[in-house]
């Protein structure tokens, strides 16, 4: 029998060590920063989409035990990736021949650079890594090989353990010389999507293509931001064809002809927020547009774009419209957060609520959970045209603008009048406002030349934007443009010679500043 003095020992090591892991526990949980949504990099407004999802992302692995919450602060704050996975990753494309060990071992001084930072007035934003030495030439690795890549990065960026700029500065290398200006717009949207993880993660594809191709079609037409749809006419198509271009029957809620039912959701909007109201009701006798969308995260502007439209149209033809946005999803606390910090981009006049029946909608409207949305077009409480999306392509609405024509019994270029200049694609508008500020910034042909010099650099990978952008804007300052120019010099982005042409362009305003030497 063990005595009574050894016994004592053994109940006593065992409390020391119980009372020594708790008290390890707690200093590590007293030492791990918190991770808070409001201290992130982006937007400096209520709410950032994309910072938003890292959020979500990055608690979630912590709370499922996957990394640990020190873990966690520090992807959350980008203070640096795991440079072992890093290792493993690039090791595991040497093995797969995607990359030599030589490239690998260029790469890898990447996770070890210093983060730089754009701040403007929206918020403050992280710019890709670029190497001091050993910079990739244009065509080293193969598109093939790039995506491959790619993919072994993002997988290790959705467990945490590359975050999302590493990401961006690897790629970045990898797509060494690649021209957005020549190439097709599947890749120069494959290029943007592979310096941003988040595209892909967050299902933006589509919106990164629309803006592309809107981007690519102004700079055709030679025509300004105002002219809508990538500067030309305002697309507007038969909402049969989309129907047709379906590579499946897709049958979500009440066909047309088919009675529009009744409905109760929860109102999401204005002074009667959290108070049950029927939208078919509210409607009437008025052409109504009804959205059910499954993620409100998916639409960003567009719907408020899109109602400002219906609302010119509405002004201009003298024939009423409703709009109603149900949302049809078992996460309710998010559908609120998203639309209250969307509130106020919307017209007062946009009705927005929140389905009682979780993802599956109305009972008695059979609708198709998986998908992204179904939009129907009703009056006197018949369906008069239903479109159901499976994808993400809500930057542009040329079918359900078409369905909107054919409701009012006009032909497009009348509706394309009663629109007149308001525009609805959420691409095109916020390409549209810098479009704006560039010309603003640029009136005189002093700015456009230096700004033309500028083009190539970018283009070609050897200055970043935000760099192009700070040299425009101290153009008209002559000691600061050449203490800029020659940091770039010295930091391998630019040569002496591409530094001598810049500095060789007049001050933007053509007149010495105040306080500086002259030449």
């Amino acid at each position: 029998m063990t005595n009574q003095p050894t016994r004592t020992a053994v109940q006593l090591s065992v409390a020391i060590f119980v009372i020594g892991m708790h008290a390890a526990t707690s200093l590590n949980l007293a030492f791990s920063q918190e991770i808070k949504y409001e201290d992130r990099i982006g937007s400096n407004k209520d709410f950032d989409m994309c910072e938003d999802f890292r959020f979500k992302q990055i608690t979630k692995l912590v709370n499922d035990g996957k990394i640990s919450h020190q873990q966690g602060y520090n992807i959350w704050k980008r203070i640096r990736s795991d440079k072992d996975e890093v290792k493993n990753v690039l090791s595991s494309a040497v093995a797969a021949n995607e990359l030599t060990q030589n490239q690998a071992d260029r790469l890898l001084p990447l996770i070890d650079a210093t983060m730089t930072y754009l701040d403007n007035r929206h918020g403050r934003f992280g710019q890709p890594k670029d190497l001091v030495d050993g910079q990739f030439k244009p065509g080293e690795v193969s598109t093939k090989n790039r995506a491959a890549i790619y993919q072994r990065l993002v997988a290790a960026n959705q467990l945490g353990k590359v975050y999302d700029y590493d990401v961006a500065s690897i790629m970045k290398q990898l797509y060494a010389g690649f021209d957005q200006e020549k190439a097709p717009l599947e890749e120069v949207a494959i290029y943007r999507g592979a310096l941003n993880p988040r595209i892909a993660q967050s299902g933006s594809q589509a919106r990164v293509l629309q803006m592309a191709q809107m981007q690519r079609d102004q700079k055709k037409s030679g025509q300004n931001s105002r002219a809508g749809y990538g500067g030309a006419e305002l697309k507007i198509a038969d909402p049969g064809d989309w129907i047709k271009d379906l590579e499946k029957p897709i049958y979500s809620g009440p066909q047309p002809g088919e009675k529009v039912p009744s409905l109760t959701m929860i109102n999401l909007r204005g002074d009667k927020a959290g108070q049950e109201l029927d939208p078919i009701d509210l409607a009437g006798d008025k052409l109504h547009l009804m959205f059910f969308v499954s993620q409100s995260r998916t639409f960003g502007r567009f719907l408020g774009q899109l109602r400002k439209q219906l609302q010119s149209i509405e002004d201009n033809s003298n024939k009423p419209w409703a709009m109603s946005v149900i949302v049809c999803t078992d996460d309710a606390n998010e559908a609120e957060k998203s639309f209250a910090v969307l509130d106020q981009r919307y017209p007062k006049s946009l009705i927005v609520g929140l389905s009682q029946d979780g993802s599956a909608g109305p009972p008695a409207y059979g609708l198709d959970k998986n998908l992204t949305a179904t939009v129907i077009v009703a009056q006197k409480g018949k369906v008069l045209h239903n479109l159901p999306y499976a994808g993400n392509a809500f930057y542009t609405q040329p079918h359900i603008l078409g369905a909107i024509a054919k409701a009012m019994e006009v032909d497009h270029d009348t509706l394309r009048k009663y629109i007149s200049d308001t525009p609805g694609d959420a691409a095109a508008q916020a390409y549209g406002r810098g479009m704006q500020r560039n010309q603003d910034d640029s009136k005189t042909p002093v700015a456009s030349k230096f700004r033309e010099k500028l083009t190539p650099l970018v283009v070609n990978n050897k200055i970043t934007r935000a760099d192009a952008g700070e040299l425009l804007r101290i153009s008209g300052n002559e000691t600061g443009l050449k203490s800029k120019v020659e940091e770039l010099v010295n930091a391998n982005k630019l040569t002496r010679e591409e530094a001598k042409e810049l500095l060789s362009t007049e001050p933007v305003d053509g007149k010495r500043r105040r306080g500086e030497p002259n030449r």
